[in-house]
């Protein structure tokens, strides 16, 4: 694929994603009250609104998401990749949700949820939440991590760390709302192609 036609496809996306729908979860940060209630909690009250944001699509026309030129660490990003040597690949999710965490070469390394089960990475972004520059999470908080505070976290990092190249993200970037981020990594927006997800937690629970 060129870049012209990458660029018109990124923009397709965007026309389409962005044609507008409600944030499902505003109930979800009405009944914390701000407060930083349990994961436990927060998956809980996700199950009971799933069923209408059951794909990247749908997560990505909710006003849960927004449209990024580019990518910040300490935010958390939702995209579609095409993977440049996917046919070597055991498997691979075309919709990573990802926390940036240092660049690379013609991209940047990033920790993909979607290879942990959903309890592990409630975990670990329970970890990470601690590093947020604000006691409250509003609408600009980020949170404050690097390679090293990674590798000191806990055995969670491994499965689901991932360099993506830029060249093959095919869609423009959806930099999730902060308050969003608890709710957002129980939706069951992951695409794996060529294993289950139960597969693939296995994978990663072997990791550990």
């Amino acid at each position: 694929m060129d870049g012209n036609s990458r660029l018109l496809q990124k923009r397709n996306w965007a026309f389409r994603i962005n044609k507008g729908m409600a944030n499902p979860f505003e109930q979800i940060r009405a009944n914390s009250n701000d407060q930083r209630k349990s994961m436990d909690w927060y998956q809980r009250q996700v199950r009971q609104l799933a069923s209408n944001v059951n794909s990247p699509a749908a997560a990505m026309r909710s006003k849960m998401f927004e449209v990024s030129g580019d990518i910040e660490i300490g935010s958390m990003y939702l995209y579609r990749y095409d993977p440049k040597h996917k046919e070597t690949l055991p498997y691979y999710d075309t919709f990573p949700l990802v926390l940036p965490f240092e660049p690379a070469k013609g991209g940047f390394y990033g920790l993909n949820l979607h290879y942990l089960p959903f309890m592990l990475r409630a975990r670990l972004l329970g970890e990470l939440i601690q590093t947020a520059n604000d006691k409250t999470i509003g609408p600009d908080t980020k949170m404050r991590y690097n390679w090293q505070l990674l590798k000191s976290v806990g055995n969670e990092v491994k499965p689901c760390v991932k360099r993506y190249l830029s060249n093959h993200v095919v869609t423009q970037y959806y930099k999730v709302n902060p308050q969003d981020w608890q709710s957002t990594i129980f939706l069951p927006i992951d695409n794996f192609v060529g294993a289950t997800k139960n597969k693939v937690f296995t994978d990663s629970r072997a990791m550990l």
